[in-house]
């Protein structure tokens, strides 16, 4: 009985200098190191995601430069010249071709599921875009009159990248992409109420414009966050 009681005090006591050591080598929990932690991981993970700032700034852009060239050359019957049809229909490939970049390009930064939702909302622009260009050739081949293709097509042009916005809002719970998204797809149903060539003037105004604002406020929006 004493043996036994001799024992049990004698591991209990040894095991007190274990305990205490193991208390002095483990760190104390920092709540601030941990939130900062979880501040870098957001960080990193929003750089990743498509940047509103330069998507909504480079279709600004390429509808106001594009939409209102067509609109200053266009003659009595509402038809842009040829020159100023070129440079729009240039803008708007190199736009997309530029948003496919950069979707792809961030998303590299991605892994699993994430990466590959980055990847087939950027290519859905390029998919997008040639199906738009499908359906207004087909129109004209089937004898529409230039105008009613014109007007479809640039209706179909602001469905396409008003779709693309609200899907990519929705993705990423971004509300002003989500918003915009919304305003051109509205925007491009109404032009097409406006006839030629208000159309293109509506396009670029309201459309290319609205753009442009948003890409402005979600620029200013950004450095404010990160100053704080």
């Amino acid at each position: 009985m004493t043996g036994d009681t001799d024992g049990t005090v004698g591991d209990r006591a040894g095991d007190e200098p274990r305990d205490a050591e193991r208390g002095r080598g483990e760190e104390p929990f920092d709540p601030a190191q941990a939130l900062a932690v979880i501040a870098a991981g957001r960080r990193s993970a929003f750089a990743a995601y498509p940047s509103g700032t330069f998507l909504f700034s480079l279709w600004g852009t390429v509808w106001l430069v594009g939409y209102g060239l067509m609109w200053l050359s266009a003659n009595e019957d509402g038809t842009p010249s040829g020159l100023a049809a070129g440079v729009a229909i240039t803008l708007g490939v190199l736009g997309t071709v530029g948003t496919l970049w950069h979707v792809l390009h961030r998303s590299r930064g991605l892994v699993g599921a994430s990466a590959r939702t980055g990847a087939l909302y950027g290519w859905s622009w390029a998919i997008g875009f040639v199906t738009q260009a499908l359906i207004v050739t087909a129109l004209a081949d089937a004898g529409a009159p230039p105008e009613v293709s014109a007007l479809a097509g640039n209706a179909l042009a602001a469905l396409v990248v008003g779709l693309l916005y609200l899907a990519g809002g929705a993705l990423w719970d971004d509300l002003p992409m989500y918003l915009l998204g919304g305003w051109i797809a509205v925007v491009g149903g109404a032009s097409a109420h406006v006839g030629l060539p208000g159309t293109y003037l509506t396009m670029s105004l309201a459309g290319g414009g609205g753009m442009l604002v948003a890409g402005t406020y979600v620029a200013v929006r950004g450095r404010r966050r990160r100053r704080a």
